[in-house]
């Protein structure tokens, strides 16, 4: 069997199973190849021995499964960067890069010397900004010890390990006595039932995932959490579903009344990131 046949005949196997079938097909083949997926491309002739091809089909037998690509390859792309991944951590989104559009484009006017980032998971937004904002020093938290062990492995990858500092705890709780400039949190935001529905995410961290019975317990949290601040932060990045932007207005009102509420809406023009800009005079 030559590679265009072995994934003619594994896309049809998982077309009933993924929204994009020959693509993890071909990520899937590049892996246990150990060759990009150009080799794919350029060499559909090659001939595969039944120890490749026996291999090939474990991993497609647990995509078929529900395990998720990222989780099967052990790394997932986000901002250009290669991180890695597994169970313990969410896998990275093309969503959550409009909150580094974000953070870039106006951190560029401010003279940092903190970042907070909260339920910071694989580190994937903490290691970024690391990358691109070099005089940043970041503080990183998260309640799971194990996704923090993933996000200080990605720290090293990138080389940036030396600028974050990574704390176990509740949200803001591990950061009380340090002074944050930008506080950026990207918090679990679905509800059960958006949970259940979505197929694609079912094998991801609960915890992860799960923000109370209407996706905001955590953000209540956060909010309380910083209305108890004595320095709080000049800006305030958060990732939101596309529905909660008036209840979080409602919040921030309520907790943060010296700051101005700005909503940016992602490539589909839902609601994705909210931006809390603090007063001068407060």
């Amino acid at each position: 069997m030559n590679l265009r046949q072995l994934l003619t005949i594994t896309t049809k196997r998982l077309n009933r199973y993924s929204s994009s079938p020959a693509l993890d097909a071909e990520i899937l083949l590049s892996l246990v190849l150990k060759k990009p997926r150009e080799f794919l491309y350029s060499h559909p002739e090659y001939k595969v021995n039944q120890s490749l091809v026996t291999a090939y089909q474990l991993l497609v037998t647990r995509r078929l499964k529900g395990v998720p690509v990222a989780y099967l390859t052990g790394q997932q792309e986000f901002y250009g960067l290669n991180f890695l991944v597994n169970k313990n951590t969410l896998i990275p989104r093309p969503d959550t890069e409009l909150l580094i559009d974000e953070v870039l484009r106006i951190a560029k006017s401010y003279r940092l010397s903190a970042i907070g980032d909260i339920a910071t998971g694989s580190g994937c937004i903490a290691v970024t900004l690391a990358k691109h904002l070099p005089q940043a020093k970041i503080y990183a938290t998260d309640i799971s010890r194990p996704a923090l062990k993933v996000a200080e492995k990605n720290a090293r990858l990138h080389g940036v390990k030396g600028q974050i500092k990574f704390k176990q705890g509740n949200l803001l709780e591990p950061l009380k006595n340090i002074k944050l400039d930008i506080l950026i949190a990207n918090l679990p935001y679905l509800t059960a039932a958006e949970v259940k529905n979505e197929p694609s995410i079912q094998a991801e961290p609960r915890q992860a995932l799960l923000g109370g019975p209407d996706g905001l317990k955590l953000f209540r949290q956060l909010f309380s959490q910083l209305a108890a601040r004595r320095q709080k932060p000049r800006l305030i990045f958060l990732e939101i579903g596309c529905d909660q932007a008036p209840a979080l207005k409602l919040l921030a009102q309520k907790h943060l009344p010296a700051y101005r509420l700005k909503i940016k809406t992602d490539l589909a023009g839902r609601d994705r990131v909210i931006i809390l800009t603090k007063n001068k005079r407060s």
